[in-house]
This record gives structure tokens, C-alpha cells and sequence, in this order.
């Protein structure tokens, strides 16, 4: 990590979140106080409003009272509401690679996903009506922090504000009709991610984290892994994801997932209307969505 970004931060491992508040949202960050933490509101609407301020993120380490809010009841949002862009990587871990058989590519695969997509930490999981092979799979996420484009190494470290804890969830059906190939993943409101963004100063590994993913359905366990098995590290996925494009900050880059339910365990661990989903990354938190009808 570079000089300049350790400064910036300030050496303070920060979660912040967004959460709605009445018809707005609001910008926070977690604050331990007394027996549970709360939420100070850091005054931007959005992690992405506070990205886009240079000093954004030197202000948030700095602001530990303000207006507060109950984190055990907070409503969390998508941690940056209307990304620019949600990118995603595939088949980004060893194990994985050797499950399906697949040869390691010499770079990684990009594909992308829309902002409507993305759903908060809590929210519910629309099941459409006519997807018959719902599965998902944890991923950790990098947030994006200030623009990059063609980046080196040190700056594509640079670039990385944060990681967050994103669910892919994907209709297995859709993605392998060929002549839909994509379409699987990018449905509106399928993707919880959060609820926190995690600041990398004292994650194992910093920028490159060491560190377990797991997946319960209903309290059953259907993934593990680790992001030390990640084949393309996330300096080297930002570097690669900005040759094509200008990264900006709150831009979302999802980095894999370890496996899928679905390979792993076979079509019952296909998602149904009322199941529980916790998707989770030690040191990072947890998505914890319920499946529902699309017309419930």
C-alpha cells in the first residue's frame, strides 16, 4: 500500500455503511459505544457521495459523534446507492477451477452487473416466477475509491477504499441458455451486498485479505472457502478491470466465489420462496436475506 494511502486513512480500520433513514439515506460509520455499537451519520447521503470527496474517508475517520442510530435496528442499504459501474469477476479461485475443470485463464474474466440489481444487506430476495434454479454464492467485494484508468500496481492499490460482502445470486436455467448467456445474474434486486465496507488497515493481508467465506442456507452450511485461494488478487483485478474502463469511486468489483451451491450439493440447494440466506466474511459481516415469491 503506498505511503500516500496509509496516511489517508490514518491507520483507522473504519465500517461504514448507508442506511435508509425515513425516505432518505444516510452515510455512517460503526462507533462502538457501551454494549452495542451505533451509527454516526458522517453528512453524505451515500458511501459514493463520501468516495467522491477527496477527503472524504480522512473526514469519516475522524467523526465519532453526531447524530447517531441504532445499528442493531438500522435499515442498511446498498452500501453505494447508484454504482457507475458493478463488475464482476469469474471462476477467481483455485478450488473452483479444479471442481468444474476449467483451465486457469492468463487474465481475469470480466462481465458486469447493473445498479439495479443490488439489494441491501437485509433485504428480501425476489424469486421470479419463472426462475426454477435460483442458486448463490459469497463473494467479497472491492469498493472503489478515487478514479483510475490503466492503473500500476500501486495504483490500483490506491484505488481500493474498502471490501464489502456481496451474494451472488444466479438463475442457473437463464445463464446456461446459450443465447442468453449473462442474463443469469443481472435481474433487478437480486444481488445483497454489504452491509458494511471495511477499510483494509488491519484485515489479514491489508489489500489482499486472508480471509473465510461461508454460505448457510437455513442454517445449513453449502460454501466455504477462503480469500487466500483467490487466483487474481484484488490489485491484480482493478489493475486488469481498468484497462477497459474508467474506475471511479463507489464502482463495485466482485471478485469471485470460492464454489457454488448448486455445483457442490446438487439441484436441492436450489434456492425456494421462504428459505434464509447468510452469506458471510470474517472481519467484513454478513448478508442475511430471506427468498420471497415474485408475488408475495
Amino acid at each position: 500500500m503506498s505511503a500516500h494511502r496509509r496516511e489517508r486513512l490514518r491507520g483507522d480500520t473504519m465500517h461504514l455503511a448507508t442506511i435508509r433513514t425515513g425516505t432518505t439515506t444516510r452515510a455512517v460509520k460503526r462507533v462502538d459505544s457501551g454494549t452495542s455499537p451505533v451509527l454516526v451519520d458522517l453528512g453524505y447521503v451515500d458511501l459514493g457521495a463520501l468516495l467522491a470527496d477527496p477527503d472524504g474517508l480522512t473526514k469519516a475517520a475522524a467523526t465519532d459523534s453526531g447524530t447517531t442510530y441504532d445499528a442493531a435496528t438500522a435499515d442498511f442499504a446498498p452500501p453505494v446507492i447508484n454504482p457507475d459501474k458493478v463488475i464482476c469477476v469469474s471462476h477467481n479461485y483455485g478450488e473452483h477451477y479444479r471442481v468444474l475443470g476449467l483451465n486457469i485463464p492468463e487474465s481475469p474474466r470480466l462481465s458486469t452487473k447493473f445498479a439495479t440489481a443490488l439489494i441491501g444487506a437485509n433485504d428480501e430476495i425476489v424469486k421470479p416466477a419463472d426462475a426454477h434454479a435460483l442458486d448463490c454464492a459469497v463473494e467479497l467485494a472491492i469498493v472503489i475509491g478515487r478514479t483510475v484508468r490503466h492503473a500500476s500496481d500501486d495504483e490500483a492499490a490506491a484505488a481500493i477504499a474498502g471490501f464489502t460482502v456481496m451474494n451472488d445470486v444466479t438463475d442457473r436455467d437463464l445463464e446456461f441458455q446459450a443465447e442468453e448467456w449473462g442474463l443469469g445474474n443481472i435481474w433487478d434486486r437480486s444481488t445483497p451486498i454489504g452491509p458494511y465496507l471495511v477499510t483494509p488497515d488491519d484485515l489479514p493481508g491489508g489489500i489482499a485479505p486472508t480471509l473465510a467465506l461461508t454460505t448457510t442456507i437455513d442454517g445449513r452450511p453449502v460454501q466455504s472457502g477462503s480469500t487466500a485461494d483467490l487466483h487474481f488478487d484484488p490489485v491484480h483485478v482493478v489493475r486488469r478491470a481498468s484497462r477497459f474502463m474508467e474506475l471511479r469511486p463507489g464502482d463495485i468489483v466482485a471478485t469471485g466465489s470460492p464454489s457454488s451451491p448448486a455445483h457442490d450439493h446438487g439441484p436441492e440447494a436450489h434456492l425456494q420462496a421462504g428459505q434464509r440466506i447468510v452469506v458471510s466474511i470474517d472481519g467484513i459481516g454478513e448478508c442475511r436475506n430471506t427468498v420471497v415469491a415474485a408475488d408475495a
